[in-house]
């Protein structure tokens, strides 16, 4: 093992220059061997604060070289001036920028990082504020203290392999390997006083194989371009004529920057900050419902009641938010609910967990899901639409939940029934930590049994699904009784004879109450249910109920005790039979007294998110999930890779702006649908829209929604404000039009 040489340009800033060395010092006994050489270059002649720091410095360490530079020389000299002390030592090298601060553990896992593999040639730590480096992405750290980003690299930093390869390291902190600098060194004086030369030293070493790692382990904190800062240059103009060298040099930096951008584990890095907790120490918790429309709002999952109460419950553990639109937001109630908040798909990033149900999955529910945050979990009910032939044949539900049961850090199933029917179509899902409970079967019963409506009708309920049975039964009870009058929820909206048929979207929730208040019995025919609601309803409105006999039905019944006027039928011959005898009954009879509330089934269902957030092996799973989408996606429409880029982080390079970006507003707002989101995208975000963005917000634009509205919402976004994009008249056309929630206040209510 080569002794180590850590180098430290100095160029004014004597109190950040204490704080580098102290912290040095304090750590630098950490490392085995012999004591790294700390070499100390002071390239601000005449800074007396400077020059008496290092002269306490050099009194104190006898193995500590400090160096002045008789006339200020900048960054790449001075840096070059210690890499050939290095070189003619035979020494590998740290080189260590003086506005950065030392932790425990940090010089240790970075040698690690650095001697893992005979190719390494260079690697850099994790950092609050350096490019490449820098993590969490696309989040602000410029006002975090160095303890602070400390702590919130610690936060997550463990679950991150010990190190990954990278196109390049950076200057702020980089280790460079003794055969590099010997072959390769030192930095071209050519790129003036600084940035980018760093980058063409890897690119020269790299042309041979030599590579370079990032050490997710080690966290140096990073105030940034300190030194740059007291020079007077245009450090805009310095960086833009440096990167044009580094390219027209290496032709292949920019290339290979962008491969890595778009990589899975890039695009993991940038979600598994969702992980860190909000300022009030919460896991944020959203619920995809982007999917659900003000027009059909009925059966979102959890009920919205359910999430308000989980919201409330878990206040101090868990931030609850809904991705919908702003028109579906309301048409819930959930405008009312103070402690749940709508997101928007562009907030992506911004969230810890994301939960939504696996029915109904189409490409861009899984897209929309893989944007949202590190951690997904989906609520399995049944496999209804990848078994009933017409809905399989019309949907990508097989191959998605064959996706889901393999890369999902967990699944909740409601039923035991929901749980075996899945394991056995994807036995993978067997391997992945779940939650299998029953919802709950607490009956919301009137204080007393509801007189018999003699002359009321039959009530068949469905919801219009293929497996529910409903015109079948219908057509089969209606022949039967000719004498009773039918009702059938969920067949064509008929009526012929003794049969009225409803369907289900046109029937409110309170139409549905009377309904069942006024029936004489309620007949259940659905072959395949993960959990049959209607059931429960009926018994709470305690109608006499006929009901297939199916593992979810006797599931259910084995919760409830004292049943009476509850008649199974397990073919559809003695369905007729099972209806004769329930219209000998005045009512269905049933006790809940050992059946959950949804109290219990919330709290265990926090109980398991929590769980799956806290999970060491979460990025593990996210990058083989994440690849693993993009797998699914080839396969499902063609190469994609350019729909897969993620964003520039924060203070990376800015020369991967995307070419599509549109100049002025009104050329923008001239342009429709899918393009014009696109367009907003490049614009706003400096990148291409990803598939759940795109397709959300033209379902967006489809149903009404100002285009107006959409710029606003990505450039309010937390990308959006990371990238701070300013579109002239943007904000003046906002202002003079009014706030988006001025206007539904003004929509509703007139004022």
């Amino acid at each position: 093992m080569r002794p180590l040489d850590i180098i430290v340009p100095i160029y004014r800033n004597a109190d950040l220059v204490k704080a580098c060395v102290d912290s040095l010092l304090a750590h630098r006994g950490e490392l085995p061997g012999p004591p790294a050489r700390l070499v100390l270059i002071n390239d601000s002649p005449g800074d007396v604060a400077v020059a008496s720091l290092l002269g306490a410095y050099a009194a104190g360490n006898g193995d500590l070289v400090v160096l002045h530079n008789e006339a200020n020389l900048g960054f790449v000299q001075t840096v070059n001036r210690g890499l050939r002390l290095a070189a003619e030592a035979g020494h590998a090298v740290l080189l260590v920028n003086a506005d950065t601060v030392t932790f425990a553990g940090t010089l240790v896992q970075l040698l690690l990082a650095a001697r893992a593999d005979p190719g390494i040639g260079f690697a850099s730590p994790r950092s609050n504020n350096a490019s490449l480096c820098s993590w969490p992405h696309l989040q602000d750290t410029s006002q975090h203290t160095a303890q602070a980003s400390y702590r919130r690299w610690a936060t997550l930093g463990s679950t991150l392999p010990a190190f990954h390869f990278v196109p390049t390291a950076v200057g702020f902190y980089m280790y460079i390997a003794h055969e590099v600098l010997a072959d390769f060194g030192p930095l071209r004086e050519d790129f003036g006083v600084g940035y980018e030369e760093e980058n063409d030293l890897v690119m020269r070493a790299g042309k041979v194989g030599y590579r370079a790692v990032l050490a997710n382990h080690a966290f140096a904190f990073h105030a940034g371009a300190a030194s740059f800062a007291l020079t007077g240059l245009d450090l805009a103009e310095q960086r833009r004529n440096n990167l044009d060298k580094l390219v027209a040099l290496h032709p292949e930096f920019l290339p290979l920057m962008t491969r890595y951008e778009r990589s899975a584990h890039f695009r993991a890095e940038r979600l598994l900050a969702g992980l860190l907790p909000d300022d009030g120490g919460r896991t944020r918790l959203v619920f995809d419902w982007a999917s659900v429309s003000p027009q059909d709002t009925a059966a979102p999952f959890p009920p919205v009641a359910a999430l308000a109460a989980l919201a409330r419950r878990h206040e101090r553990h868990l931030r609850v938010a809904v991705v919908c639109s702003a028109r579906s937001f309301e048409a819930l109630g959930l405008n009312t609910q103070l402690r749940i908040v709508r997101d928007e798909p562009g907030a992506s990033g911004v969230h810890g967990i994301a939960v939504r149900t696996a029915s109904r999955l189409e490409m861009a529910d899984v897209d929309r899901m893989e944007s949202l945050a590190p951690v997904q979990i989906y609520v399995v009910c049944d496999s209804s639409d990848e078994d009933c032939g017409p809905v399989a044949a019309a949907s990508a539900a097989g191959p998605l939940r064959e996706h889901i049961g393999a890369h999902a850090n967990g699944l909740v199933f409601i039923s035991q029934f929901a749980r075996d029917t899945f394991h056995a179509r994807h036995p993978q899902s067997r391997e992945l930590p779940l939650l299998a409970r029953l919802l709950p079967t607490r009956l919301t019963s009137p204080a007393r049994p509801a007189a018999r409506a003699a002359a009321g009708p039959v009530l068949i309920l469905g919801s219009g699904a293929p497996h529910d049975g409903t015109e079948s039964a219908a057509r089969r009870l209606s022949a039967a009784f000719a004498d009773v009058r039918f009702i059938a929820v969920g067949a064509a909206s008929t009526e012929a004879g003794n049969l009225t048929c409803l369907v289900p979207r046109d029937l409110a929730a309170s139409r549905l109450e009377a309904l069942l208040a006024e029936a004489r019995a309620v007949v259940l025919p659905s072959y395949a249910e993960g959990f049959n609601h209607r059931l429960l309803q009926a018994l709470s409105a305690r109608r006499p109920v006929v009901v297939r006999r199916t593992p979810s039905t006797e599931e259910i019944l084995a919760t409830l005790d004292d049943i009476a006027g509850v008649y199974l039928f397990e073919v559809d011959a003695g369905l007729a039979a099972a209806c004769a005898l329930a219209l000998t009954r005045d009512s269905s009879v049933a006790s809940d007294r050992r059946a959950d509330d949804w109290d219990g089934w919330i709290d265990a269902f926090a109980g398991f998110c929590r769980e799956r957030a806290a999970d060491r092996r979460v990025f593990e799973r996210l990058v083989g999930r994440t690849a693993a989408a993009d797998r699914l996606r080839q396969a499902a429409s063609g190469p994609s890779a350019d729909r897969q880029v993620a964003p520039i982080p924060a203070g990376g390079t800015d020369t991967h702006a995307a070419s599509a970006a549109v100049a002025d507003l009104d050329s923008l707002l001239a342009l429709q649908g899918r393009d014009f989101v696109a367009r907003a995208y490049a614009t706003l975000l400096c990148r291409p829209a990803d598939n759940a963005g795109l397709e959300f917000y033209a379902g967006q634009l489809r149903d009404g929604t100002d285009k107006l509205d959409v710029l606003r919402s990505l450039s309010i976004s937390p990308e959006g404000r990371a990238r701070d994009v300013r579109l002239p008249g943007l904000d003046a056309r906002l202002a003079a039009r009014g706030s988006f929630a001025a206007r539904i206040v003004k929509r509703v209510f007139g004022r």
